[in-house]
C-alpha cells in the first residue's frame, strides 16, 4: 500500500485529488473516455477563438462583464 504525508503545502488540493484517485474514489476524477469526449467538443471551440471565427469578449476582472453584454 502506498502512503504519503501531504503536509502543509500550497499544492495540497492536488495531493488530495491524487490520494482519492489512488484510493479508488472516483468522485474528484474524470474517466478517460469522458476526458476524450470533452476535448473532442472543446477543441473546435478553442480553434474558433484562436482563428477569430468566433470572437471572445474580454473584460476586466471584477467588472460587470463585457460591455457588449449589457
Amino acid at each position: 500500500m502506498l502512503t504519503a504525508d501531504l503536509g502543509n503545502s500550497p499544492v495540497r488540493p492536488y495531493g488530495q485529488i491524487l490520494a482519492h484517485i489512488m484510493d479508488g474514489d472516483p468522485l474528484l476524477s474524470v474517466r478517460d473516455d469522458v476526458a476524450e469526449d470533452l476535448w473532442r467538443i472543446l477543441t473546435p471551440v478553442m480553434k474558433a477563438w484562436d482563428d477569430g471565427t468566433v470572437p471572445m469578449d474580454t473584460y476586466r476582472a471584477g467588472s460587470s462583464g463585457p460591455t457588449s453584454w449589457r
